[in-house]
């Protein structure tokens, strides 16, 4: 009896549509989850910053990151460390549900900013630098796209 060699079927991701690609969170070699445990890059800062118009100052008010920090990785071009990277990435993820929310990132951004009567008149954008809030601000989006509002 012939014996068959099992390969493991790994999907080529395709970096032209990927979001996370796109943020130079992930490439060929790194996935999400790596990429967060490396310290992301400067320029996933630089990116995330272009797409949403932050501020440096709205930035740190969002994640946490103090200002002096960001300068430094930046100028030092420095990874920023894994806790850092973890806020970065849940500002992403936000960007990422919101524009699949409303089909629209312009409008996902608009929303981001907005108070929001389902988060107890906070804005999303306000609750990514903990775990704890970005898990309320994620139900919020799966009840929405269900259409479960109560």
């Amino acid at each position: 009896m012939a014996t068959v060699e099992l390969k493991s079927f790994k999907p080529k991701r395709s970096n032209k549509t990927n979001f996370w690609f796109s943020l130079g969170i992930e490439d060929e070699e790194t996935t999400r989850v790596d990429a967060v445990h490396q310290g992301f890059k400067p320029k996933v800062y630089r990116k995330i910053i272009e797409r949403t118009k932050l501020s440096q100052s709205e930035f740190h008010n969002v994640t946490h990151i103090p200002v002096s920090t960001i300068k430094r990785r930046l100028k030092n071009e420095e990874r920023f460390n894994t806790q850092e990277s973890d806020a970065i990435y849940r500002l992403a993820m936000l960007i990422k549900l919101a524009t699949e929310l409303f089909n629209d990132e312009k409008k996902a951004l608009e929303w981001m900013r907005e108070k929001v009567y389902g988060l107890g008149g906070k804005r999303p954008l306000d609750m990514v630098s903990t775990s704890v809030d970005f898990e309320i601000v994620k139900d919020l989006i799966g009840r929405v796209e269900h259409g479960v509002f109560s």
